[in-house]
């Protein structure tokens, strides 16, 4: 087995480039390798119809379901694996790639309402419609 190399280095220079903005990636070109069938425009499933008259009123995101509904449909396939589906919503809020514009509108603000009933922290609605 070959040694690591590696650079000895000031803390303050680490900490220099560690503090520094982070560095942009060149853009991806994603249309030759995205699955063609993701491109088709999706209707809501009848699962994802299920599972959102399920959710409490507050917890329910209308306007991805409107303009996303192979995402919503997603959520609705995961929702049976709580870990799972906790995981995707984490994918869906926090971009790790530096390079994605977010969701249009109130919609990352629904994914955090779900989010966070989810994971106990929406207090219960007395009556779901």
């Amino acid at each position: 087995m070959e040694p690591i190399s590696f650079e000895f280095v000031s803390v303050a220079e680490a900490k220099r480039i560690l503090d520094g903005p982070v560095p942009k990636r060149a853009g991806a070109d994603w249309t030759e390798i995205r699955d063609p069938n993701t491109m088709v425009p999706q209707k809501l499933s009848p699962v994802a119809l299920r599972w959102l008259r399920d959710l409490p009123s507050a917890a329910r995101p209308l306007e991805l379901f409107h303009g996303y509904p192979r995402i919503a449909n997603q959520l609705a396939v995961l929702a049976e694996n709580e870990a799972a589906l906790l995981a995707y919503l984490a994918d869906l809020l926090i971009d790790r790639r530096g390079d994605r514009q977010g969701f249009p509108g109130n919609i990352a603000q629904e994914l955090s309402r779900l989010n966070a009933h989810l994971m106990g922290l929406l207090p219960p609605e007395e009556a779901q419609l």
